[in-house]
């Protein structure tokens, strides 16, 4: 994890900390248990969503699931917010419950956006998906890419205040 993302994922778990929500970092991977967990109570709530995609998962106090969480840091506010494809069957496919977090200005001072719902946003495939043979295994570089402006962010989430 470089040091924008390593700042926007610790301030979006301490402003859920902040909340009264335990939080697991799946980022890297899902906990033993965890997935199956997550995708027996994504099936209740969003029947048929396949997509679990997500680098946080935020519980409440009594240990029901609050959230999904996407968290994505940018070190200033001059590029674009970008999802692909999974994450964007995911946001679609969970519609409230899978919410986004942006951090801007990562390099100076990090500023975070909370999005619930961010399918409101408006997002644009910037480049498609690249097509694979039947039966090859997808890779992220493989997927599209999706883009929404740091102004659309800003708009159209709740900007909170939490420090590192």
């Amino acid at each position: 994890m470089n040091p924008i993302e390593r700042t926007a994922v610790e301030l979006a778990v301490g402003y859920e900390r902040s909340q009264g929500r335990t939080v697991t970092y799946v980022g890297n991977g899902w906990p033993v248990g965890l997935r199956g967990e997550v995708r027996e109570w994504a099936q209740k709530r969003h029947p048929g969503a396949r997509s679990l995609t997500c680098d946080l998962v935020s519980r409440e106090r009594d240990g029901s699931f609050a959230r999904l969480i996407e968290v994505k840091g940018k070190g200033g506010r001059g590029s674009s917010v970008p999802i692909i494809d999974r994450q964007r069957e995911a946001m679609l496919e969970l519609g409230p419950d899978w919410w986004l977090y942006v951090v801007l200005d990562c390099k100076t001072a990090p500023v975070l956006v909370v999005v619930e719902d961010p399918s409101r946003l408006p997002w644009q495939l910037i480049t498609p998906a690249r097509v694979l043979p039947e039966g090859q295994y997808r890779r992220v570089g493989d997927e599209g890419r999706w883009h929404t402006a740091p102004t659309d962010v800003l708009a159209g989430g709740e900007q909170v205040d939490v420090s590192l």
